[in-house]
């Protein structure tokens, strides 16, 4: 008798009421037996407490004062028991055969450490042409196939070569074991709540373990006013993801520090980005300086440098937009 094993759905939750009750629905509907759903709320002050109240015993709540994505994460990891977690941001959708899938990939080859999915992203004007059910039907009678791509990339991140395949956090499927070496996750929140989140847990996915990547999408990812990555505007856009670059290089290099080579490039980009953008964060720009006070002349001249080859190359893409 096979014995199959235990999966933990960490759903991951701040002001997303509107959102929160699909997401749950998804993970309380997988076709895969079983499955424990825990619901992190991260100091929310709309209805979404309510929300998670009405399900009572099928979900394991969790309520907690606001500290960022990366404090919800390891809220939640600490109350999780499955041997496979997957992480599910409120404003997502898994499809009912996203554990079942993730679970066969995962006994493809024992000792596989992560597996990184995709998802449909849907607009909001075709939420408003065809109900949600409709759309997820739609993509789960996807005739697509996939042949998942075993990926070992971990020379790759030594020698700083970014990956293309690492997707968003609702994508990200890990072994409890290879996460106990990632956990507890900088408590880091910054200006966009967001300073310590996927960057860091995907980065270092591809840098310590290997995994599968399939392209078939096995979620949906909603685009909305609200989603800080796809809605914002081009200066906040770079201030958010100048933040994330940035604290993620510091805490990279601080805890991991075989991978300073691919610190120092993000650090670099980073601060490329962060200069460029419309918003300060003073805690962002006390890492970047504790950083730097940590580094030879060398390094520093070389992260000086690429900052200035990145912040000039964004300034020309301004000037000829503009022109």
């Amino acid at each position: 008798m096979v014995i199959q094993p235990f999966v933990s759905i960490i759903v991951n939750n701040y002001n997303y009421d509107h959102f929160l009750a699909d997401a749950i629905e998804s993970a309380l509907n997988q076709t895969y037996p079983h499955v424990e759903t825990i619901v992190v709320d991260d100091g929310s002050t709309d209805r979404s407490r309510e929300i998670i109240a009405s399900y009572g015993t099928q979900i394991i709540p969790i309520l907690k004062t606001n500290g960022g994505q990366a404090s919800a994460l390891n809220a939640g990891y600490a109350a999780s028991r499955g041997e496979i977690i997957l992480l599910l941001d409120a404003d997502d959708l898994f499809l009912s055969n996203k554990v079942s899938e993730v679970v066969k990939l995962f006994e493809l080859q024992s000792g596989i450490d992560w597996i990184f999915t995709e998802s449909a992203p849907v607009e909001p004007k075709d939420l408003i042409d065809t109900d949600l059910q409709s759309i997820i039907q739609n993509v789960l009678n996807d005739g697509s196939q996939d042949i998942p791509q075993k990926i070992d990339f971990r020379r790759n991140i030594k020698n700083a070569e970014l990956p293309r395949f690492t997707p968003s956090t609702s994508n990200l499927c890990f072994s409890r074991a290879f996460l106990e070496r990632l956990f507890p996750l900088p408590e880091v929140k910054g200006l966009s709540g967001l300073a310590i989140c996927d960057t860091y847990l995907n980065l270092l996915a591809a840098g310590l373990g290997t995994g599968y990547v399939t392209k078939r999408n096995l979620g949906i990812f909603r685009l909305h006013s609200e989603n800080l990555y796809t809605t914002q505007e081009t200066y906040k856009k770079r201030s958010l993801s100048g933040e994330i670059l940035i604290t993620t290089a510091y805490w990279i290099h601080a805890n991991f520090p075989e991978f300073r080579k691919m610190s120092r490039k993000l650090l670099s980009k980073g601060l490329g980005r962060y200069s460029t953008g419309s918003y300060r964060s003073e805690e962002c720009e006390k890492l970047a300086r504790n950083y730097l006070d940590q580094s030879s002349f060398l390094e520093t001249f070389e992260i000086k440098l690429a900052t200035l080859y990145c912040s000039l190359k964004l300034r020309l893409q301004d000037w000829s937009k503009k022109a």
